[in-house]
């Protein structure tokens, strides 16, 4: 389990899927309002990062100056769109969690408690 202060090292590198796709740039880290548990990375991807895209934590890990993620660039290009507000409702969650769980099984749908009360982004350091 990734915990808050080594998920905020994945901000501002390069995410790339298992097939070293290059997907985006992790901008925001989001963790459970009251656990405090980080859930989703915000991506940066499209030209210019000029979409935003969440895809889960779980799974994913560093690689020297990378951020490999457990799922793939189609996947998280697929992912339901949700604004990158300063907040995510539960019900922007559940939608996530239920789109990504036939990915990466019941380890997604059971790593948040569903009844968080939604996410919010945790600062991150500046490289």
């Amino acid at each position: 389990m990734t915990s808050s202060q080594d998920a905020q090292q994945y901000i501002h590198r390069a995410a790339v899927d298992a097939e070293d796709n290059r997907i985006g740039k992790v901008s925001r880290v989001y963790s459970d309002d009251q656990t405090g548990q980080p859930m989703w990375l915000l991506v940066e991807t499209g030209l210019f990062g000029t979409r935003q895209s969440f895809a889960p934590i779980h799974g994913a890990r560093l690689d020297g100056e990378r951020v490999v993620l457990a799922v793939s660039k189609d996947q998280i290009q697929g992912a339901p769109n949700i604004d990158q507000d300063a907040h995510i409702s539960e019900s922007e969650e559940d939608a996530l969690r239920q789109y990504y769980s036939g990915y990466l099984g019941t380890a997604q749908e059971t790593s948040g408690n569903g009844d968080s009360g939604g996410l919010s982004p945790r600062p991150g350091r500046r490289r």
